[in-house]
């Protein structure tokens, strides 16, 4: 099993949008991807609720049965459009 875990930092405006926006339309895109990547076993988001200084804003932790199933998800066209 190999777990895959990503922090992101958010500017306070991008895109046209403030934050806020930003993290919930992100979140709602990664969610989007399970269920249609077969290799995800395990995919959870979450958004920082504490504040701090050295906390993220999101963070995604996921699971795949190997280093293989981990690369293909990561080269699936669904997850290429959510990230690029």
């Amino acid at each position: 099993m190999v777990k895959h875990i990503v922090a992101w930092k958010f500017k306070d405006f991008a895109e046209s949008a403030d934050k806020q926006h930003n993290l919930l339309k992100a979140k709602a895109l990664l969610d989007s991807l399970v269920g249609k990547i077969a290799e995800i076993q395990t995919f959870e988001t979450g958004l920082d609720v504490s504040q701090g200084d050295q906390s993220f804003d999101l963070v995604l932790y996921s699971e795949f049965a190997s280093r293989e199933a981990l690369a293909s998800y990561q080269k699936h066209e669904e997850h290429m459009r959510v990230f690029w």
